[in-house]
């Protein structure tokens, strides 16, 4: 596993406050989550969160962590998003989400061509009627 993929979990848990919310936002399962993180403590020798049953909580060695490693996803992303620019494409995620009758009429048929015109974007459609 990536070392940079173990510090945009802990990012996540720290953001989102559980581990399955991270993981989701991650699309891994819990349990990966839940791995990295552990890789992540046992590389830099402490515990960075406190866990219970309910929570889990940024100790104070995880609350300075967190401040670098936000550094250090966003240069990253600015590196990436420096690059695309440079090609002139486009990248990264785009998330969509509609209800579904309008999903299925106006958006879903659009995205084949949208996909052909921007290989490198992943685009995430979630229709539901559901508030």
């Amino acid at each position: 596993m990536s070392y940079l993929d173990n510090i945009r979990v802990f990012v996540r848990v720290v953001e989102l406050g559980t581990l399955s919310s991270a993981g989701r936002d991650q699309r891994v399962t819990p349990a990966v989550a839940s791995n990295r993180i552990k890789e992540l403590e046992r590389h830099l020798g402490v515990r960075l969160f406190n866990r219970t049953t309910r929570k889990l909580s940024p100790t104070e060695h995880g609350r300075v962590f967190y401040q670098g490693a936000v550094k250090i996803i966003e240069a990253v992303n600015e590196a990436e998003s420096a690059i695309a620019d440079l090609s002139h494409n486009p990248k990264g995620s785009l998330r969509i989400t509609a209800p579904l009758g309008i999903g299925r009429r106006l958006i879903a048929s659009g995205i084949p061509e949208f996909h052909d015109k921007y290989p490198d974007i992943e685009v995430r459609l979630r229709l539901s009627d559901h508030n």
